[in-house]
Formats: structure tokens, C-alpha cells, sequence
């Protein structure tokens, strides 16, 4: 990651405290805070930063759909089309029966979540906002939901199905940065199956939503006998002003916590990828 000099974030000071004079609604002094942190943990060091923690927002595992506006948005929109979702999900399966069999299905959506575990799923729709081709020829109306919600989405996460086969378990990790929550909507959700976030488990259910916080330590398993599938979208906080959002965006970048890696970019024969892609319906 790359590393702030003095004489940046010396002016980056000088430059929020003006902003925070101008938009004393932004909560300036938030990101102000944050960019105090980081010259403080790097003033003296060599080490490189691989943790954002943002202050003054409300920092708590799982949050409901009526905590904010945002979150009840994107549960009424994820609800009210989800028959369009789960027809599309249901759809596909029989599609990529037949898809490129010079590749894997996970080659084509994105990198599978845990390296040479094809038992965990992973199939990209959305990141850092660009659809995947595979996205846009098999699930358009999917793809039309996501666009609606783009308003909400957290700009360099992902919206993602992802399909936790019998036996798998996620061990219990933690991200680093808590400025976006998790939102799951369930597909396919057998009764075995849970995730816990700080100290309360839940299980999912189809059609239904939750959000958490996934930098608290989290885990998930599936003893079931049949696959869970959930939609998965990375939310900015709801708490974060559009001010704060684009000072966010900025720093994020700067700071390497941006860096795009796997997906379907890394396919060297999109041309051949995209001819399969229009034939399979």
C-alpha cells in the first residue's frame, strides 16, 4: 500500500478543515479524525497501513431494515423483485450445464472465495461497478435491481452469489475496514445452516434479508445435505454523508485498498467467452 508523506497530509489537513468550515453538515470532522489516525500510526513507522477504522459511526455485528432508510430501500427492492432474482438464479443452473467447457464457472463470474476450493462457490455479478458479461447475458434482470441500487452500494465492494456446498465452513475471520455492511438475501436456505456475527448466530431464509458488519469476527457453515445460496451486496454504511462518501472514495484509492484482483478481467478469450454466453438460452 502506498505510503502518506508529511507534506500530503499536511495539506490534506489544511484542506478538510476548510471543507468542514464550508459543509458543516458533511461531518467533515469524522474523516478529519480518520486521516489524524493514520498520520499518527505512520508518522514514525515503516509499516504499511492494512486497516481503516472510520470513528463516530454506529459500529454494532447486525443491523435491521428499519435501522435506516437506505436499509429499508434495499430490502423493499430486494423483496419485491425477488422472484425475479430467484427465477434467473434457478435459470442459470441448467444453463451452465452446457457453459464453456473450456472453463470453469468460477473462472467466468470471479475468483472462488477460498483459493482451490471449488466446494465455495463464487459468481460475480457486480465489482467496483462493472458487470460481468457472464451478469449481463444471464441474469438481466438482476443486473436492472443492482443498477436501481447502485445509490447504495459501497463502490469498490461486490454483489455476488455465492453457493456454500454441504460440510463447508467459513472459520471465523474479520475485514478491515467498517465503513460498508453486508447485506444477504437468501435463495436457497436449508434448515442446517447458520452465521454468526460478534456473539449472535442466525440462519438464513429464502427470500428474506439481513445486513451485518463484517469487520466484526464472523463465520459461517452449511450441515446441511443440499446447497445455501445467498446474494450477497457490500452497502456503505447508511450513517455516512455523500460529503464523507466522496472524501472516502478518494482516500481508499490512495490509500491501495482498491486493488481489483481475479474476476473475470483475467480471461484471455472474451471473445470466445462472449459467443457462449449469447447461445446458452
Amino acid at each position: 500500500m502506498l505510503q502518506p508523506n508529511s507534506t500530503t497530509m499536511t495539506f490534506s489537513l489544511w484542506l478538510l478543515k476548510l471543507l468542514n468550515f464550508l459543509y458543516p453538515q458533511g461531518n467533515i470532522h469524522r474523516f478529519e479524525e480518520s486521516v489524524n489516525l493514520i498520520a499518527k500510526n505512520t508518522s514514525n513507522s515503516n509499516e504499511k497501513i492494512n486497516k481503516f477504522v472510520y470513528p463516530g459511526i454506529t459500529h454494532k455485528p447486525w443491523y435491521e431494515s428499519d435501522d435506516y432508510h437506505a436499509l429499508t430501500m434495499v430490502t423493499n427492492t430486494l423483496k419485491k423483485q425477488f422472484n425475479d432474482i430467484e427465477n434467473e438464479w434457478l435459470a442459470s443452473l441448467s444453463s451452465r450445464k452446457n457453459i464453456i467447457p473450456r472453463y470453469k464457472p468460477s473462472e467466468i463470474f470471479g475468483e472462488t472465495l477460498k483459493e482451490k476450493d471449488e466446494n465455495w462457490k463464487y459468481y460475480l455479478i457486480w465489482r467496483q461497478g462493472k458487470f460481468t458479461d457472464a451478469a449481463l447475458s444471464l441474469f438481466p434482470k438482476t443486473v436492472n435491481l443492482v443498477t436501481k441500487l447502485k445509490p447504495f452500494l459501497y463502490p469498490f465492494g461486490e454483489v455476488v452469489f455465492i453457493i456454500m456446498e454441504p460440510g463447508v465452513v467459513l472459520p471465523p475471520h474479520t475485514d478491515d475496514i467498517n465503513i460498508s455492511l453486508t447485506c444477504h438475501l437468501g435463495i436457497e436456505t436449508p434448515e442446517d445452516c447458520g452465521i454468526k456475527v460478534g456473539n449472535e448466530t442466525r440462519k438464513w431464509a429464502r427470500g428474506e434479508v439481513f445486513f451485518f458488519d463484517n469487520s466484526f469476527i464472523h463465520e459461517a457453515w452449511n450441515e446441511s445435505q443440499s446447497n445455501r445460496v445467498v446474494m450477497l451486496l457490500d452497502l456503505y454504511h447508511p450513517e455516512l454523508t455523500k460529503l464523507e462518501r466522496t472524501l472516502l472514495e478518494i482516500a481508499l484509492k490512495y490509500l491501495n485498498f482498491t486493488k481489483e484482483e481475479g474476476g473475470y478481467h483475467g480471461i484471455k478469450d472474451t471473445q470466445y467467452l462472449k459467443e457462449k454466453l449469447k447461445n446458452l438460452y
